[in-house]
């Protein structure tokens, strides 16, 4: 039966409409397109098909869905980037491109602003977004000290690369003669010392 509303196309989290885990797909979707204000248990508990009491069936409160979202949200993107990393191993180099790569692939274009925005009204957000940030920035700052003989020199490289990394949604226009994520990588490449 199609819902009242909604398009024709088929709910991706359908399938998991059930499970705790489509719940916070499908929430962190609708904050990455209309902002934290409209992650609300009615209309997602509409969206998945399902009532409300599938809601409470797997979270206590909003509140239980909400920090839900940010676990989720750190854990893809952050901890799964860098344990993937770690795990294919190579170079400090090797790791850092890599890292570019599982950046622009797993870290949504409209989730991680909408997590920033969230993060100035909220103190609990901001800390878990400080947390996510320092954490990324200690990788990279790693990595680029293993490239790098001088530690000024690393964590400049490491908060340029991050700063990209962290902005290059925010940026509208699009890159000349270049595909964007060949971008990130040139950018790396600017960024690595001279051997």
């Amino acid at each position: 039966m199609p819902r009242a509303g909604r398009s024709n196309e088929p709910n991706k989290w359908a399938s998991e409409a059930l499970s705790r885990e489509g719940w916070v797909e499908a929430a962190l979707n609708r904050l990455a397109l209309d902002g934290i204000d409209k992650v609300r248990i009615v209309p997602l508990a509409r969206e998945l098909g399902v009532t409300k009491g599938s809601f409470y069936w797997h979270f206590k409160d909003r509140q239980d869905l909400l920090d839900a979202m940010l676990d989720r949200w750190e854990g893809f993107g952050t901890l799964q980037i860098i344990e993937q990393v770690e795990t294919e191993g190579g170079t400090p180099m090797d790791r850092l491109r890599r890292v570019v790569d599982l950046s622009v692939a797993q870290v949504g274009s409209r989730l991680e602003p909408a997590i920033r925005q969230w993060a100035q009204r909220d103190t609990q957000v901001y800390g878990a977004l400080r947390r996510v940030d320092d954490r990324r920035l200690n990788y990279l700052r790693d990595l680029f000290g293993r490239v790098c003989d001088d530690a000024a020199e690393a964590e400049a490289r490491s908060w340029l690369l991050y700063s990209l990394l962290a902005g290059v949604h925010l940026v509208a226009a699009s890159p000349d003669h270049i595909e964007p994520k060949a971008l990130l990588q040139s950018c790396l490449a600017v960024l690595t010392p001279a051997r």
